[in-house]
C-alpha cells in the first residue's frame, strides 16, 4: 500500500520540540526521584547493548546511569591480589543475576594508574591500563601460555573468555595477564596493541588459539608462537623476528609492516614463515618483505614454490615506479588463483637501501592469472606510473577476461 512521504517539520513545529525538550530538561521527571540503588537495580535487569546506551538517556543522569555499568575498586596490593580480583570478577559474572551481571571492573593500583576491564557479549573481555604520567616506559619481555591442554569442566556461571584485547599493558602490570590466562582454556582470539616498551613476546597455545593480532607495539624485536591451530595472524608495525615452534596453514595472514624491519643483517629465517603463508587465501605484504626476504628464498626454486590458494592480496608499497611494477608483477605470477587485487601507495614505506636486481629472464616463467576480476589502487598519484601498472597487469590476464580497476585517484 502507499504511505506518505514524511515531510520536514515546520518553524513551529521546530519550536515546539525545542520548549518540550527545555522542558524535560527543567523538570524533574519520575527517574530523578527514585533512590540511587532502585535506579541500578532496574538498570541491572537491561541486556548488555542496551545498559551501555544509559548514558546518553540524560546528560543529567550520566554518571549515575554509568554507576550501573561499573564497580570502583581502590586496591593497593600485590600483583597476585589485583589478579585475584579480576579472577572473581569474571569468575562470579551470571548474566541472569542482577547482583552479579556488573559488566564493567576499574581497579586503581594507585592515584594515577588504573585497569578497566569490560566484559562484553560473545564472550569478550576488553583490558586496558591507563596511566596518568608520562614517563618512559621501561623495556620487559613477555610470555603468554594458555593452559588449553588441561581438561576443565565448565561452570553454568562465570564468564567464559574466548577473546581477549588487550591494550597498553606495560612493564609493570604484564605479570597480571600473565598470570590471568593461565586459566582462560577457551580462548580463542587474543588481540594485543598498544605495548609500548615490550621487546620480547611469546605466544604459546598449543590447541585453542585460532586468531592473533599484534599492533601498536614498537620497540618489539622477537616474536615467539607455538599455537598448531592458528589461522589468523594480523602484525602491524615493525617486522620483528619471528620463530615458528611448529607449523601451521594460516587462511589470513597480514603483516603491514610499512615501518620496515626491527632486525639487522637479515638475521630472520623466512622458512618457516613462507611454510606457514603458503595456503592463505588472504595476504598483506609489503613490497621490501618480498624484495629482501621471501624472493631470495624462493629464487631457486622459482618454478616450484607457489600460493595456491590465495584469492585476495593486499600490496603495500612506497610508489608505483617501474622497478616496483617489476617486483608485483613477479610476486603475482606466484599466485595463480588471485582474484581481488589492493595495493596501497605510502610514500612513507620503508624501502631497501640496497639495490636489487630482478632477472632479466622473469617472462621466462610468465603465468597467465585466469581469475584476476579487481584491482583497486589507492594513494598513487602519478598517472604515468598508474598506466604503466595496469598494462603490465593487462599482460597477464586473458585477453578477453574483463578486468575492473579503481583508483581513488581517478
Amino acid at each position: 500500500r502507499k504511505t506518505n512521504p514524511v515531510s520536514k517539520p515546520t518553524p513551529q513545529e521546530i519550536q515546539i520540540i525545542h520548549n518540550t525538550i527545555t522542558m524535560d530538561e527543567q523538570e524533574p521527571d519520575i527517574l530523578s526521584r527514585l533512590p540511587l540503588e532502585l535506579l541500578l537495580y532496574i538498570i541491572s535487569f537491561l541486556p548488555f547493548e542496551s545498559a551501555r546506551l544509559t548514558p546518553f538517556v540524560s546528560t543529567r543522569f550520566r554518571s549515575v546511569w554509568s554507576q550501573a555499568l561499573l564497580v570502583a575498586h581502590s586496591h593497593n596490593g600485590s600483583t597476585e591480589d589485583i589478579s585475584h580480583g579480576l579472577s572473581r570478577f569474571i569468575n562470579d559474572f551470571d548474566e541472569h543475576n542482577p547482583s552479579k551481571n556488573t559488566r564493567r571492573l576499574e581497579l586503581h593500583f594507585d592515584k594515577s594508574n588504573f585497569l578497566s576491564t569490560i566484559l562484553a557479549p560473545n564472550n569478550v573481555i576488553h583490558m586496558s591500563f591507563f596511566s596518568g604520567e608520562t614517563k618512559k616506559y621501561e623495556s620487559f619481555c613477555w610470555r603468554l601460555e594458555i593452559n588449553d591442554l588441561i581438561p576443565r569442566r565448565v561452570n553454568s556461571s562465570g564468564f567464559l573468555v574466548k577473546t581477549l584485547c588487550l591494550d597498553s599493558v606495560n612493564s609493570s602490570t604484564h605479570e597480571i595477564i600473565s598470570s590471568m590466562v593461565l586459566d582462560f582454556a577457551l580462548l580463542e582470539n587474543l588481540k594485543i596493541c598498544g605495548c609500548y616498551g615490550l621487546t620480547s613476546l611469546v605466544i604459546d597455545s598449543p590447541t585453542k588459539l585460532i586468531h592473533l593480532s599484534i599492533s601498536g607495539c614498537p620497540q618489539l624485536t622477537y616474536l615467539d608462537i607455538r599455537s598448531c591451530k592458528l589461522k589468523t595472524l594480523h602484525y602491524l608495525g615493525y617486522l620483528p623476528l619471528i620463530k615458528i615452534h611448529e607449523h601451521f596453514n594460516l587462511t589470513n595472514a597480514s603483516f603491514d609492516v610499512r615501518q620496515g624491519p626491527s632486525y639487522y643483517n637479515n638475521a630472520l629465517d623466512i622458512g618457516p614463515l613462507l611454510l606457514i603463508i603458503k595456503n592463505s587465501q588472504s595476504l598483506t605484504l609489503c613490497r621490501w618483505m618480498f624484495e629482501e626476504l621471501i624472493k631470495p628464498s624462493v629464487s631457486s626454486s622459482w618454478t616450484l614454490f607457489q600460493f595456491y590458494k590465495l584469492q585476495e592480496l593486499r600490496w603495500i608499497d612506497n610508489s608505483m615506479n617501474q622497478e616496483n611494477i617489476t617486483f608485483l608483477i613477479s610476486f603475482l605470477k606466484l599466485c595463480p588463483s588471485i582474484e581481488r587485487l589492493f595495493i596501497t601507495v605510502d610514500s612513507n614505506t620503508y624501502s631497501s637501501k640496497e639495490e636489487v636486481c630482478v632477472a632479466g629472464n622473469a617472462n621466462k616463467h610468465r603465468r597467465v592469472l585466469s581469475n584476476l576480476e579487481l584491482v583497486k589502487l589507492e594513494g598513487s598519484k602519478n598517472k604515468e606510473d598508474n598506466n604503466q601498472l595496469i598494462l603490465a597487469l593487462q599482460e597477464m590476464v586473458e585477453i578477453d577476461q574483463p578486468l575492473l580497476v579503481l583508483s581513488s585517484f581517478s
